[in-house]
């Protein structure tokens, strides 16, 4: 299935020097006008809440599969013999046991990454657990629409079947980061680690970007964190900026004031991707910013952008995408997409966490509604890029 794009975009990028010389730039280019669907929610969910609701994430099963998922807390993964070829199943692979207590982080689990090792035989997930005490009935409720009342861990859940099941180990010991605040009835807004990165691996230590709400002395942001054995939920450690020292599972209190980890100001967006480009020997992580048009056409625009490390804890200022615009036909301005991650199919990385030539660029594009409002009505889209190098150079936005 295919979709109308009208404009060819040109994007720059510009990445550390390596192997490259000083003035070598990889640009990705969207190669055609098309956009392809690979999930269409009105012709292939299963059920109604099988949605697009995370960044895509893709690995090789031991059984010569290929799983690609985009979760949601009961998403079924899409499943075929490559990238290009996987179809929607039916059969949920993995789901939280909605327990009221928010100590456990057991209520609901979106699955945020995998990585595959021993041949794709064990797979490794990193989780976001959410609670909400509304979902209970555990709180005075004063703005449905609002984040009060919402508590969020990172979890670790593992398969030993290539994927086809996942699980945890029991509740709380499947916890990898967590908040050292304790639950309120009265709280406001959110609070914890609320999302994560892909999986990356360098020299014996695995990385991921940990996301995480402000509280007290620690700031809003994105936490590096690495771990040297993927089974162990608890050996995530945080760069606390000057070591990775610090563990990230807190024992929750009402005057706990612990200091967690250290967020760099230039990646302050949600980083939910991040892979590695073959040719400049170097990574780049993709997320999105909202921006409000107000003046002539009141919509929300999703800005697809980039930042590009030098070490994996200093980044570099955003660099723009491409931007998806909102319908300037809402009084309530609405955003059109998110979730950005690009995908190589012929990536030799399991878990697909390199790309070279040619690329894919997947997003969660939102179809609105009656009155602009957004539903569970979403689709998995992918437009086709290649990564080349010129000189060249593309100025922050």
């Amino acid at each position: 299935m295919h979709d109308r794009y009208q404009t060819i975009l040109w994007i720059s990028l510009v990445l550390p020097v390596y192997a490259m010389s000083a003035r070598a730039t990889p640009v990705i280019i969207v190669t055609t006008g098309v956009a392809e669907t690979v999930f269409s929610w009105n012709k292939d969910r299963s059920f109604d809440e099988n949605i697009p609701d995370s960044p895509v994430r893709a690995f090789l099963s031991s059984t010569i599969q290929i799983y690609l998922y985009a979760t949601y807390y009961t998403t079924p993964p899409l499943v075929g013999d490559s990238i290009s070829q996987v179809t929607p199943t039916c059969k949920i692979r993995f789901a939280a046991a909605l327990n009221e207590d928010p100590d456990q982080y057991d209520a609901r689990i979106w699955l945020h990454t995998v990585y595959s090792t021993n041949g794709g035989q064990y797979v490794y997930s990193l989780g976001s657990a959410d609670y909400h005490g509304k979902w209970f009935k555990k709180c005075k409720v004063i703005n449905p629409r609002s984040h009060d009342f919402w508590m969020n861990a990172i979890v670790l859940a593992h398969s030993k079947v290539g994927g086809k099941t996942f699980s945890t180990s029991p509740p709380p010991r499947h916890l990898a980061a967590n908040s050292p605040q304790k639950f309120v009835t009265n709280q406001r807004g959110t609070i914890g680690f609320l999302t994560t990165s892909n999986i990356v691996k360098k020299a014996g230590y695995y990385y991921a970007l940990f996301n995480t709400g402000a509280y007290k002395n620690q700031r809003s942001g994105n936490c590096l964190a690495r771990t040297d054995d993927l089974s162990s939920a608890g050996s995530w450690r945080a760069w606390n900026g000057s070591s990775f020292k610090t563990p990230l599972i807190n024992t929750p209190s009402l005057d706990s004031n612990r200091y967690t980890c250290k967020t760099p100001p230039t990646l302050s967006s949600k980083n939910r991707s991040l892979f590695w480009h073959e040719k400049s020997q170097g990574y780049i992580a993709t997320f999105k910013k909202v921006k409000r048009k107000r003046r002539r056409e009141a919509r929300t625009e999703a800005i697809f952008a980039y930042s590009l490390p030098k070490d994996l804890r200093t980044w570099s200022k955003p660099q723009k995408i491409f931007t998806l615009k909102g319908d300037a036909r809402c009084k309530t301005p609405q955003t059109g997409g998110a979730y950005s991650y690009i995908i190589d199919r012929t990536s030799k990385d399991g878990s697909f966490s390199t790309v070279g030539l040619p690329a894919h660029l997947y997003y969660t594009r939102f179809n609105l509604g009656p009155y602009c409002r957004l539903t569970l009505d979403r689709d998995l889209v992918r437009i086709p890029v290649s990564i080349n190098t010129r000189p060249a150079y593309q100025p922050a936005f």
